[in-house]
């Protein structure tokens, strides 16, 4: 009697196409098992996993190979070589292990033998023959897929939330658009991902937070889907999109006893460049920031200062207008219309040579490496005009004049906490303190 170890491998479209299913290669292996007189130490089944997939990337595989390290067994059993591997080298690797503690291998519907030389040449014309099968089925899945691409298909029939399928093309769900118009519209306002939660839901929409998280550092609802621009209806723009990853890394963290401190996430150290911690004096009266790195000796940083919250808050509102004043003035100097638009110019014929080497590709007039080699350094130029244009493109100032109208700092005046917080989050992208208590600060432009 031998211990023998069951395994199973099954990817979703071997399954759906050739009817390798789990239940039929189980079924197999426990009739050859029984008829054998063999005692099974476990049935490791890895579902849903390419042949073309490594031993490392296989976690029924890896729990297998740790039992034969254990000693629990003297033979892996599985229905045909292909089930095992179609990659040479990942063969052999796993083979090694199997060698050192003396484990054999056996395949019950298909005749091999690892002990003679023609043996072990038979297995590897065999596994090349399958890893060159495996291959070419990922080219032309690539093909089918580049050409979906190109009409702006869906790949899956996945549907981000927000989004369904009619025919063919991706639209806007009817039921729920209005709840994910309000979620990102309330997030952009405030940068809070559970305020942002509340419109959705008040639209009939729940939103759970691991989604919400999801959904802002998803780029298909900017219209940009599968590596394709325009693949789904954008309910941002790419520049709004732009400023929710960035005001994502100043997130507003829930804090004890639900205090509010109205410049959360917006303050950095200007030494270390660490963002800085709200904290509140003894007599709980007076609200304070300085550089966590510094208190905790974690970075070596030398900002020691304590800055009031109210000293930081009088600052802004007695320099805010004169430095947008400054601003606008640099700005009439600096941006130049006629480049930006030269830029984009460029960038549309470089996307139009893209396709058409796409076109060439799947119709066999060039290699797949010639164009693989083309469209990268069309996209490397491509991303250095985009870079380019967001360098030189004149800020949109119209948001920040429709806050900073006149009259603005009575109204401010008479905000509540939580209203002063959304306030500095919509108009300040960061505030730097540094140790010699000087303050710096950028728009969110």
């Amino acid at each position: 009697m031998k211990r023998v170890f069951l395994y199973i491998r099954v990817s979703t479209e071997e399954q759906a196409l050739h009817g390798l299913s789990i239940e039929a290669q189980a079924v197999a292996l426990q009739e050859w098992a029984k008829q054998n007189g063999h005692k099974i130490v476990d049935t490791y089944i890895d579902a849903g996993i390419s042949a073309r997939k490594p031993a490392s990337k296989r976690p029924e595989l890896q729990r297998l190979l740790n039992d034969i390290r254990d000693g629990k067994g003297d033979m892996v059993a599985f229905t045909k070589l292909d089930r095992w591997f179609r990659n040479i080298s990942q063969y052999y690797k796993v083979q090694e292990i199997l060698e050192q503690y003396h484990v054999d291998w056996k395949t019950i519907q298909e005749d091999y033998d690892t002990t003679t030389a023609s043996g072990r040449l038979k297995i590897n014309i065999m596994l090349s023959v399958a890893q060159d099968e495996a291959d070419r089925t990922s080219e032309r899945i690539k093909a089918v897929n580049e050409l979906k691409r190109q009409k702006r298909e869906p790949l899956t029939g996945d549907c981000p939330t927000g989004y369904k399928l009619e025919g063919k093309k991706f639209i806007k769900d009817p039921e729920k658009e209005k709840a994910v118009s309000a979620f990102f519209k309330r997030y952009l306002e405030c940068g809070s991902v559970s305020e942002a939660m509340k419109p959705a839901l008040e639209n009939g929409l729940r939103i759970y937070y691991q989604l919400a998280h999801k959904m802002l550092s998803s780029p298909c609802y900017y219209g940009h889907y599968f590596d394709v621009d325009g693949m789904t209806p954008p309910y941002i723009t790419k520049e709004e999109f732009d400023k929710i990853q960035s005001m994502r890394k100043h997130i507003v963290r829930k804090t004890t006893k639900n205090r509010v401190y109205i410049f959360s996430g917006l303050i950095s150290c200007g030494e270390c460049g660490r963002r800085m911690g709200g904290r509140v004096n003894t007599n709980q009266a007076s609200f304070f920031y300085n550089c966590t790195s510094h208190y905790m000796r974690i970075s070596g940083c030398t900002n020691n200062t304590n800055m009031l919250e109210r000293k930081i808050e009088t600052y802004l509102l007695d320099s805010i207008d004169e430095k947008m004043r400054q601003i606008k003035l640099a700005a009439e100097n600096i941006y130049p219309l006629e480049k930006e638009q030269s830029y984009k110019t460029e960038i549309s014929s470089l996307k139009a040579k893209c396709e058409r080497l796409k076109n060439l590709y799947i119709d066999g007039l060039i290699s797949r490496e010639e164009c693989n080699e083309k469209c990268e350094e069309c996209n490397e130029r491509i991303e250095f005009l985009q870079s380019a244009i967001k360098k030189s493109t004149k800020p949109d100032f119209s948001k920040v004049d429709t806050i900073l109208s006149k009259g603005w700092k009575d109204v401010y005046l008479g905000l509540s906490k939580e209203q002063k917080r959304d306030f500095w989050r919509i108009l300040i992208k960061e505030i730097r303190l540094y140790k010699d208590r000087h303050i710096e600060y950028d728009f969110n432009l």
